[in-house]
């Protein structure tokens, strides 16, 4: 069996797989911390809502207001999705740069 191993000293920072590794990790606590965040927003709206028809409404009335001037339930939801969109950047990023330089 093959273990994947670095090649690279500790003291290269800027190697493109050190940096492609590092924004895996990071990408992935973005994304882990900021999921529940948004899908926990969304069931809270949607639990507010007395039928699933309001329910529907709702969420998509948060997803289409704008971002600016918000507050409460919407401008949580709209932290938590800029943060996993960041997240899904870092971690594709991190995935290219470690698939190519590795």
């Amino acid at each position: 069996m093959s273990q994947r191993r670095s090649t690279v000293t500790v003291g290269d920072t800027l190697d493109p797989a050190v940096v492609g590794r590092r924004a895996t990790r990071v990408g992935l606590a973005l994304v882990a911390a900021a999921l529940p965040l948004v899908v926990g927003t969304l069931a809270g709206i949607a639990a507010d809502a007395p039928t699933v028809e309001a329910a529907f409404t709702a969420a998509l009335g948060v997803m289409d207001a704008p971002v600016f001037g918000q507050h409460g339930t919407q401008l949580l939801f709209h932290v938590g999705t800029l943060g996993l969109l960041a997240g899904c950047w870092v971690l594709g990023v991190g995935l290219l740069l470690d698939g190519l330089f590795d």
